[in-house]
């Protein structure tokens, strides 16, 4: 289930704002914007406590006619509990997403899901709200659906995945 929660990933947060850069942004979205995100995330699973990951990843968001409308880089970590933490603990997601306009987008989520599938590919879930800081897609939800799968384990114990997913910023 570790391996799940860092496959949400790259998953970025916001999009649509002015930039302040020198290359133009992109226009202001008056309805939701569906990116796609590729990562690579690197879990740590201790002995005993929580599970921590982090990962960086790219993100593209299109036009219904498949025209690019944004790029950027993303970085995410993030806390699974561990199994007896108890009730009311949470699993945590940060992310960070710099466009190339020169804008960025941030986000800390709590409402995570995710499930094991037959085929060891976790399947996760991720909704929230950006923050309102940001300069892209400020105060906008987000809903990150995403694939993680092992690629490999290091001697540490240290477990790196591949993930890939849709990010979906609305209004």
């Amino acid at each position: 289930m570790a391996t799940a929660l860092a496959a949400a990933l790259c998953a970025g947060t916001a999009l649509y704002a002015p930039a302040s850069s020198a290359e133009p942004a992109a226009p202001v979205a008056a309805e939701a914007v569906v990116c796609e995100s590729t990562a690579q995330n690197t879990v740590k699973v201790p002995a005993l406590g929580d599970t921590t990951f982090e990962g960086t990843g790219t993100i593209t968001c299109k036009n219904a006619q498949g025209e690019t409308l944004l790029e950027g880089a993303t970085t995410f970590s993030g806390t699974t509990p561990a199994p007896d933490a108890g009730d009311g603990v949470t699993p945590v997601y940060r992310a960070r997403v710099d466009w190339k306009d020169g804008t960025v987008s941030t986000g800390t989520f709590t409402d995570v899901r995710q499930q094991v599938g037959a085929d060891g590919v976790v399947e996760v879930t991720i909704n929230g709200v950006n923050d309102a800081s940001s300069t892209r897609f400020a105060s906008w939800s987000v809903a990150i659906a995403a694939q993680s799968a092992r690629v490999s384990v290091d001697p540490s114990g240290e477990i790196h995945n591949k993930v890939t997913g849709t990010v979906t910023y609305t209004p």
